[in-house]
């Protein structure tokens, strides 16, 4: 009888156990995926705008990074020599592809063209200035400050180098401590390099 109770309450424990196990795994955890976001337009980038730079065509290509940051997974910083690959937080697409599309969007915007490429995959275009972008560090910590380092040359539409090497830094509190907040301070710091780079291309244009 007492064998019979042992081996009855066993089978308990182990279809309990069993029960938990298959619940938890139905509440997995799903991949979240971001993009880059180009800057607002809010009107103020029109304004002083020359007809000459309206006209002119602008490729940038290519964006590489270091191959520590080509990831299909976020990297964060986590100490001076040390980097973390987030486990369910992910790039949608190709980091460099992304990086070149949010800055030809943003130089569009206010350089006021349409004729920003930024993909060598689209059909070549007549460019007036093509920007080759050097990714070296583009990552940060969690709640601390996005560092987004980048060296760069503008070349005229003879490839003759007419702006470069430049090396810019800039430093982009995240403002939290989810990856979200992360991205959306890689994208604040894509457009402080946009402007950047629009400056020297305006200035070109117009001498």
């Amino acid at each position: 009888m007492i064998k019979r109770i042992l081996a009855g309450m066993v089978g308990l424990t182990l279809g309990l156990v069993l029960l938990f196990s298959f619940g938890c795994a139905g509440r997995s955890i799903s991949a979240r995926f971001y993009v880059l976001s180009p800057m607002a337009s809010t009107g103020e980038e029109m304004k002083n705008i020359s007809s000459v730079s309206q006209e002119i065509a602008i490729t940038i290509f290519p964006v590489t990074l270091p191959k520590c940051l080509r990831k299909s997974r976020i990297v964060t910083r986590t100490g001076s020599n040390e980097l973390y690959l987030a486990e369910y937080d992910r790039w949608a697409g190709k980091i460099e592809e992304d990086i070149g599309r949010v800055v030809a969007e943003n130089l569009s915007i206010i350089l006021h063209t349409d004729r920003v490429l930024s993909s060598a995959a689209m059909e070549p275009l007549a460019s007036d200035y093509t920007v080759k972008m050097e990714v070296i560090r583009f990552e940060g910590r969690l709640g601390g400050d996005l560092e987004l380092f980048v060296r760069w040359t503008i070349s005229d539409s003879r490839e003759n180098v007419v702006y470069g090497v430049k090396g810019t830094q800039i430093i982009e509190a995240t403002g939290g401590a989810t990856y979200a907040d992360l991205v959306a301070a890689q994208s604040r710091a894509l457009a402080a390099f946009s402007h950047e780079l629009a400056g020297v291309i305006k200035k070109l244009a117009d001498s």
